[in-house]
């Protein structure tokens, strides 16, 4: 009999835990080798989440949006539930499930499954030392439950999957497109207004095609069209589906993030043959960025480095190989992963 696995968390209804979370649910890999289905905590923002999973995965909905109705439904669930393991995306989940588990005896393993660094403050990692077992989808992130006290041994590396392309998104020779693809939001996590700073000082042929909505959005639009330089090269697009399939042509993706989980638009860029250029944030892109073989890393806040990658792009001075940037993420690559993940799962399930 397959390992029955309950996935455990809340969605907003778009974004990269999003797309992680669709393709683990859908997997024929994964759903081989274990019972799997999803528990929301609370209602998703956005209903896009549901429409991208197959008819057959089993999703125990909610439309709660109040933290004590929310808690009082994921407690019952916790007792009544007779499965394998539970696979839990929230620090403070880690820990109801821990003392759900204690107090009426069951056998399922607790196990994390953080989708951001420690400089999330909605994540508490000094509550992750309650879980049975790990998944860091980063070394950075492996790193940051150590240094909560949490064996080494507890913790497996499962990084996040990207669909293996076919189709390859070349360079524009005519003009250096830049692609920006993620939310909006002018500080914080994203420091959109940082890459819109770092603009201003470019010069040549260039443009900034930016896929994407957000809290910023139409803020982020005033301040490029307060400035000469950026406001005809900054197209915002808004919020596209897939914008993969509307590029035709892109020199590099940049990501100015202050912090991130993984990065996973970065590896997604790749996988259509397109370099990245990212601030060298936790967690994640020093996993998937190597220097200056499938793009670079700078270090975050140093604008005058990442001014001095874009340029070199605008003037010509930097030529990457798209075929040798998708072979680069080899390991990221669906079946590799859902092997890895089902491995480590069931290693933690028999442990």
């Amino acid at each position: 009999m397959k390992p029955k696995v309950e996935f455990v968390g809340s969605v907003a209804g778009r974004g990269g835990i999003e797309t992680v979370l669709t393709h683990v649910l859908n997997s024929k890999i994964i759903n081989d080798n274990l019972d799997v289905s999803l528990f929301l905590v609370r209602k998703p923002k956005y209903n896009d989440f549901y429409k991208s999973l197959n008819d057959n995965v089993i999703v125990s909905k909610t439309n709660y949006l109040n933290n004590f109705k929310c808690l009082i439904r994921f407690v019952n669930f916790l007792v009544s539930y007779d499965g394998d393991a539970l696979i839990i995306m929230g620090s403070k989940e880690v820990l109801i499930a821990h003392f759900i588990k204690r107090m009426f005896f069951k056998k399922y393993k607790v196990i994390s499954w953080m989708h951001n660094s420690k400089e999330d403050r909605t994540l508490n990692f000094s509550l992750l030392r309650y879980a049975d077992a790990n998944l860091a989808i980063s070394n950075e992130i492996k790193d940051d439950i150590v240094e909560e006290g949490v064996n080494p041994e507890k913790i497996k590396v499962v990084y996040n999957p990207i669909k293996k392309k076919s189709k390859v998104i070349s360079p524009n020779k005519e003009k250096c497109t830049f692609i920006y693809v993620s939310r909006i939001i002018l500080d914080g996590q994203k420091n959109f207004r940082g890459l819109l700073k770092s603009l201003k000082d470019l010069s040549g042929n260039w443009e900034l095609n930016v896929y994407g909505a957000g809290q910023d959005f139409e803020k982020a639009k005033k301040i490029a069209s307060e400035n000469e330089n950026l406001r005809k090269k900054i197209n915002f697009k808004g919020w596209v589906n897939n914008p993969w399939d509307e590029m035709k042509k892109a020199n590099a993706l940049i990501l100015n993030s202050n912090y991130e989980g993984f990065g996973m638009v970065i590896a997604e860029a790749m996988s259509y043959g397109i370099p990245g250029i990212s601030s060298n944030c936790k967690a994640g892109p020093s996993d998937i960025i190597k220097q200056g073989e499938n793009g670079y890393l700078y270090p975050v806040g140093d604008y005058h480095l990442l001014n001095e990658y874009l340029q070199n792009f605008i003037e010509n001075k930097n030529v990457f190989n798209p075929n040798l940037i998708k072979e680069s993420i080899n390991f990221l690559y669906d079946d590799e992963y859902d092997k890895r993940l089902v491995n480590d799962i069931k290693y933690f399930i028999e442990k």
